[in-house]
């Protein structure tokens, strides 16, 4: 993740790039023969239209692929050189083994390890497209054709204000990026960004088909389009080419709609909203729901007198006297008549007329 916010990053460097025919070329040049016996050392170079302009990456990815082609699909790599870039080239060493020369690697300005203030290229590769074997000897494919034209994408890049990264006096405004040597037909692409009189925001991102030696001209500066790259997200921008960092994703319960992330579980209870089931959900109340996730303020519970009755409130003191229905004792309530019981709480009507208690008739 890391890697790839700094390709997204440098990408966003990209700016203000404008679509037509620019000054800026590609020279292929043929830079030594027989190095290595029947093959041909290759340099290519950008070059630029002022001698203050900066070369800051050469990149590769899905909307500017990068290919690098052989007739012979091989081309040398010294087992004296150390990594994919000029970098790794001791001159010290190239007296002892003069096809230290010959190997083949990418670069920025330099031929060889950098020195005083030149700094050497640092490189990004897709787990996808590992690049950087192809410019290692002994690598797994090391010498073969490479592509790089997936979303991730790879370059080789310096910062702006390294010194080898503009025209070196005498060059005719040409800057070094690369360097092939093989037996075979050499052709490709590459995109170069450029930042014209060394100031990063008026950054170009130019491409160059090439085959063989010769002088190619740009295909024109690539006009940004900045917008979300990834297939995956729900604002994907088919149309970007430069990703700004803005992709959403749905996760979760969540889901995509009309390019944003639409919340699929509004009140966060970890129950997707197509999977809820609106109910009761306190096992206190008489409708109770054991399969309801999403409580609709339904539930009824019963207090006094009342109970619960299929899956409602049963009014328990239907005559609403204080005593409960169940505990109601029928009888006369009636205190004059002859049949009064002080124990009954409803009256059933059997109260008999009033009774005389005059045992003396008076």
């Amino acid at each position: 993740m890391a890697m790839r916010a700094f390709v997204t990053a440098l990408f966003l460097l990209v700016a203000c790039a404008g679509v037509g025919q620019t000054p800026y070329q590609l020279v292929v040049e043929t830079h030594a023969t027989n190095l290595v016996p029947g093959q041909t050392t290759y340099r290519l170079y950008v070059k630029m239209q002022n001698s203050t302009d900066f070369l800051s990456a050469v990149v590769g990815n899905n909307t500017t692929p990068m290919s690098i082609t052989t007739s012979t699909n091989a081309f040398y790599n010294d087992q004296f050189a150390t990594g994919e870039t000029a970098g790794g080239i001791n001159s010290a060493l190239a007296g002892f083994f003069p096809s230290l020369q010959a190997d083949s690697w990418v670069t920025i300005g330099i031929s060889q390890a950098p020195s005083g203030t030149q700094v050497a290229p640092s490189t990004i590769e897709s787990a996808a497209q590992p690049w950087k074997n192809r410019f290692t000897f002994g690598a797994a494919g090391a010498g073969t054709n490479l592509l790089v034209n997936d979303i991730t994408g790879g370059m080789w890049y310096i910062l702006n204000g390294a010194p080898n990264g503009i025209p070196p006096a005498n060059s005719d405004n040409k800057v070094l990026c690369m360097q092939i040597t093989t037996a075979g037909t050499l052709s490709g692409r590459i995109n170069a960004q450029v930042f014209p009189l060394g100031v990063g925001a008026n950054a170009q991102l130019l491409s160059f088909e090439f085959s063989g030696t010769g002088t190619f001209n740009s295909m024109g500066g690539v006009a940004p389009v900045p917008g979300c790259t990834n297939s995956a997200a729900c604002n994907f921008n088919s149309a970007a080419n430069q990703d700004n960092g803005s992709c959403v994703y749905a996760t979760g319960c969540d889901t995509c709609s009309g390019g944003a992330v639409v919340d699929g579980d509004t009140d966060n209870d970890g129950v997707c909203n197509a999977n809820e089931i609106a109910g009761c959900t306190n096992s206190t109340a008489c409708n109770y729901n054991a399969a309801a996730t999403d409580n609709n303020g339904s539930c009824v519970f019963a207090s006094g007198c009342d109970f619960c009755q299929g899956g409602a409130v049963a009014d328990g003191d239907a005559d609403n006297d204080g005593v409960c229905s169940a505990n109601e004792v029928a009888g006369c309530t009636l205190q004059g008549a002859c049949n009064f019981d002080p124990l009954a709480t409803e009256n059933d009507g059997s109260c008999i007329g009033g009774c005389l208690n005059d045992s003396d008739g008076d």
